[in-house]
C-alpha cells in the first residue's frame, strides 16, 4: 500500500517549513502542496515565528540546526503562542542530545534527513494531541 501525503479528509493543514537551506524547504513545500497542503517557507526561526503568529499555521516542520535560534527553541516559542500547533523536527543530527532537546521542547516527532516522506506523511496525518 502506497502512503500518500494528502491531509486527513476534511482538513486544510497549513504547514510552515523552516530550514536555512531554503531550496530544500521549498522542495518539501512543493511536494506537500501537490498533495493538498497549504505551505509557507522560512529560512530562520526569527523569520518563522512572526509567520506562525500571523497565519493559521497548524504544523511547523523545522530543522534543528538553524542560524541564531535553533529548532528546539523555535518550538518553545511556538508553544507560547497558546494555539494548537503541532511541531516536527527534521535534522541530519540525530544524537541523543538533539533528539532530547527537541522532545523536551515539545516536538511531537523527529525525522532524520534526508526526509523520509512516507514517515512525514504519517506524522502530518496524525490527529493533533488533546490538551
Amino acid at each position: 500500500m502506497q502512503t500518500t501525503l494528502e491531509p486527513a479528509a476534511g482538513t486544510r493543514e497549513r504547514v510552515l517549513i523552516v530550514d536555512d537551506n531554503v531550496a530544500l524547504a521549498e522542495n518539501i513545500a512543493e511536494i506537500l502542496e501537490m498533495s493538498g497542503y497549504a505551505t509557507e517557507v522560512a529560512g530562520s526561526a526569527e523569520e518563522a515565528l512572526p509567520r506562525a503568529m500571523a497565519s493559521e499555521v497548524t504544523v511547523v516542520v523545522t530543522d534543528y540546526r538553524l542560524p541564531g535560534v535553533n529548532g528546539a527553541e523555535l518550538i518553545r516559542q511556538v508553544q507560547r503562542l497558546g494555539r494548537q500547533v503541532r511541531t516536527i523536527v527534521m535534522s541530519a543530527y540525530t544524537d541523543a542530545t538533539v533528539t532530547g532537546d527537541c522532545s523536551e521542547a515539545g516536538a511531537l516527532a523527529f525525522v532524520a534527513k534526508p526526509v523520509d516522506f512516507p514517515l512525514l506523511a504519517r506524522l502530518l496525518r496524525a490527529p493533533a494531541p488533546v490538551g
